[in-house]
């Protein structure tokens, strides 16, 4: 094989020399916003000792000042990557551009305002990632740390750490965000999204009622459960366009079954927001459809996939068989009294969730094999 038709490797869509070049970009956002921070933040703490969780308190500050900087991180790597605000590699102009002029024209490089609303929609995401998981790292140091006070120069340098870590952090994952990696942000969102409204609610005993309950009350918890539910359901909807990619399909079973496979998904985050939208105390019927509805096109796209991942492990689909087969038998339960309400929804939302992550995972690896077959075959 001739040197100009060596193929470089490549790590996450980016070749291996650029991976470097990521990394020393992200290792300066994280320095300017550690400066910042740090000198923003003595100005405030002077003088003053802090309390590690609560109002006032260090792990506030963090909280809110790395949510901030989360989002504007998000923004700013996806700007970096000189696409456009486009929420993953290629973004909705790559899928209508032509694929051989796709990394040499302008237009390849101009974002949708659906792509620039999508990007929001995940910078969102990190945001409050990074306030929630702030938050909830200050009260569990400040229970292990019990009365104890941070004095005004220690939690400036503190904080000034934190931000930098997550500009850091967040800056890197924007450069590099493909389908994978947005399967894992995804299921940590979610999933501090719900524990924090978990841990945070009011009424400790609201599993007695149903999952719901954690939106009704005019609470943080309630905030934190519904905005969860919302933007989630925001980033299923984003994420159907790029993980049902019909380009290069010319056969029309495998297109059409493509294509539902994408509605399914967009009607499932649709659906997921609305659940959030329309807490039982606004609208027990527009809730309970929401709910009911995303788990029947849940089923729906768990037997679409396979005419549109022909090529996927059969594990993948006995594994989406088996996760339907337990959501039915936990409703059977909850109906017959054996399992309450609440044990129910989550198992059913674990399931639905897991799937769709694991999804994300098989269809990027299907493209990334794609492209890279391609590659060796020019």
């Amino acid at each position: 094989m001739s040197a100009a038709n060596r193929v470089r490797p490549t790590f996450g869509g980016l070749s291996a020399p650029a991976q470097l070049t990521v990394e020393g970009a992200g290792i300066v956002v994280g320095a300017m916003v550690f400066v910042v921070v740090g000198v923003l933040a003595l100005l405030l703490f002077w003088g003053r000792t802090l309390p590690i969780a609560g109002p006032d308190s260090l792990g506030q500050f963090v909280g809110i000042a790395g949510g901030i900087i989360a989002f504007l991180a998000y923004l700013t790597g996806r700007l970096w990557r000189r696409q456009g605000l486009t929420p993953i590699e290629g973004g909705a102009a790559a899928e209508t551009a032509d694929t051989t002029a796709a990394a040499d024209t302008p237009a390849s490089r101009r974002a949708t305002g659906v792509d620039i609303f999508d990007t929001f929609a995940i910078a969102l995401a990190h945001g409050i990632l990074a306030l929630l998981g702030w938050l909830v790292l200050g009260a569990v140091l400040a229970n292990g740390f019990q009365d104890a006070t941070v004095y005004h120069l220690s939690a400036s340098a503190l904080a000034a750490a934190a931000a930098g870590v997550t500009g850091y952090a967040v800056f890197l994952s924007a450069a590099r965000m493909d389908l994978m990696r947005l399967s894992t942000v995804l299921a940590a969102f979610a999933v501090v999204g719900i524990l924090t409204a978990m841990l945070s609610a009011p009424d400790p005993h609201w599993w007695q009622l149903h999952l719901s309950a954690l939106g009704m009350t005019q609470s943080v918890s309630s905030l934190a459960f519904n905005l969860t539910l919302v933007v989630a359901g925001v980033i299923v909807t984003a994420i159907a366009r790029y993980a049902t990619d019909a380009r290069g399909i010319d056969e029309p079973r495998r297109r059409s079954a493509v294509l539902r496979v994408r509605v399914g998904l967009i009607l499932i985050g649709v659906l997921l927001a609305c659940v959030g939208i329309f807490t039982l105390n606004i609208s027990v019927t527009l809730h309970n459809v929401s709910a009911v509805g995303m788990v029947l096109v849940f089923a729906l796209v768990v037997f679409w996939v396979r005419g549109a991942l022909p090529n996927a492990p059969r594990s993948f689909f006995v594994l989406g068989y088996a996760f339907f087969a337990v959501i039915v038998l936990m409703l059977v339960f909850f109906a017959i009294g054996y399992y309450v309400l609440t044990a129910a929804e989550l198992v059913a939302g674990v399931l639905v969730f897991s799937w769709l992550i694991v999804y994300l995972r098989v269809s990027g690896a299907a493209a990334a094999e794609a492209e890279n077959r391609h590659v060796v075959e020019e």
